[in-house]
């Protein structure tokens, strides 16, 4: 008689799915981020922003309803542009398209601020490679005058 081995409940999935997943939480990061200056503007007095939209190069799920996402996916951003402003990232609805419209590749910059935490030269280092592409972006998209 053969008997049934129940399958993982992860046994056939490609990717988690946020629910399933336990969210990193790292309070130091998190601090360590908001003394840095904006991904967006360059500004100072920063909160640390959450990226809630999936990436699958990085094997990062959306964020789950009521959830937040892992504090490794968070850039520095001003309140003005994370929360206060009229076109912040969390007011337009479409975070992701918030980002590109910026040209900035947030997850990836998440990923390498998160490679280097702690280190502020380092991440000022990797800001300013970001802003180049960010002017180097706005360039290429300005319309003919």
């Amino acid at each position: 008689m053969a008997s049934r081995v129940a399958p993982s409940k992860t046994a056939f999935r490609t990717s988690a799915r946020a629910r399933d997943v336990e969210p990193v939480k790292n309070p130091r990061h998190l601090a360590w981020i908001r003394t840095l200056p904006s991904a967006v503007s360059g500004q100072e007095g920063c909160v640390a922003a959450h990226i809630n939209f999936a990436d699958h190069r990085y094997g990062k799920p959306e964020r789950a309803k009521s959830k937040r996402a892992d504090d490794r996916w968070c850039l520095p951003l001003t309140a003005w542009e994370h929360t206060d402003g009229p076109d912040a990232q969390h007011r337009t609805g479409k975070e992701k398209s918030w980002w590109d419209a910026r040209g900035i590749d947030a997850t990836t910059l998440a990923n390498d601020l998160w490679r280097v935490s702690g280190d502020t030269e380092a991440a000022l280092v990797i800001l300013q490679e970001a802003w180049r592409g960010r002017a180097k972006h706005q360039r290429a998209t300005r319309s003919p005058s």
